[in-house]
């Protein structure tokens, strides 16, 4: 006879699988195996399993994709919304940060938050921004090549933006204003970000503002939710 104080068989596979993702069996960013061979594995029934899966999902331990499986989800990075670019905010703590440009256009439409400032020479670097070699968020950045031209060069070779404002140029932001939203992948976001269109991104646009409150440069900053909690400072 089944004991009374046992809890449910969904709660002990449940429990199973938190610890095998706490021992390192089930890594983190990483896919489960099938329901088939899980449902072998913890010896209980498809129904069963998919009520542990969805009470980890839920809670946020698991993220379930459509199409791809389950996979354990990434311990979320801590993100202050702070003057600091990528590269300084992840590197400062301890991350290695990467800047894969996907496209460069010398003729792009016109700068969408730039508060009216014409570029004279504008230029858009599509790039995507990884944290210890993962994808994590794609932006789309504008400035003014006549500008700041020496940035040009150290952005097209996948360097930091706003590094190569201090250092080419001597220019440190002042201020920043931010629109967040929140909305689905689209396709092509879905493949450069390794995620479900289903998967929720922040949509961050970003107006980068000199110290006499003069915009800089724009971009538009798409992450998945599931990577970064976005901390505001007082």
């Amino acid at each position: 006879m089944p004991r009374d104080d046992l809890p449910p068989l969904y709660e002990q596979v449940r429990r199973r699988i938190l610890s095998e993702i706490a021992e390192g069996h089930l890594t983190e960013g990483g896919f489960l195996p099938p329901e088939p061979q899980l449902a072998e594995r913890y010896s209980v029934s498809r129904i069963t399993l998919r009520r542990a899966l969805g009470d980890l999902a839920a809670e946020g331990v698991l993220i379930r994709q459509q199409g791809r499986g389950t996979l354990v989800a990434p311990r979320k990075l801590q993100q202050s919304i702070s003057l600091s670019g990528f590269a300084d905010t992840v590197e400062g703590m301890g991350h290695r940060a990467g800047h894969i440009v996907l496209s460069r256009d010398d003729a792009p439409a016109p700068f969408p938050g730039l508060m009216g400032l014409a570029p004279e020479r504008p230029v858009r670097f599509d790039r995507l921004l990884e944290l210890d070699g993962k994808p994590m968020t794609l932006e789309a950045l504008w400035f003014d090549a006549a500008r700041f031209p020496r940035a040009v060069g150290p952005v097209e070779r996948g360097g930091s933006f706003f590094a190569a404002l201090r250092e080419c140029h001597g220019v440190t932001p002042g201020g920043a204003e931010r629109l967040i939203d929140v909305g689905f992948a689209t396709r092509d976001e879905a493949a450069a970000l390794h995620v479900a269109s289903t998967q929720p991104l922040y949509r961050i646009e970003k107006t980068v503002l000199g110290a006499g409150g003069e915009a800089l440069a724009f971009s538009r900053l798409t992450t998945p939710c599931h990577l970064v909690t976005l901390r505001l400072g007082s």
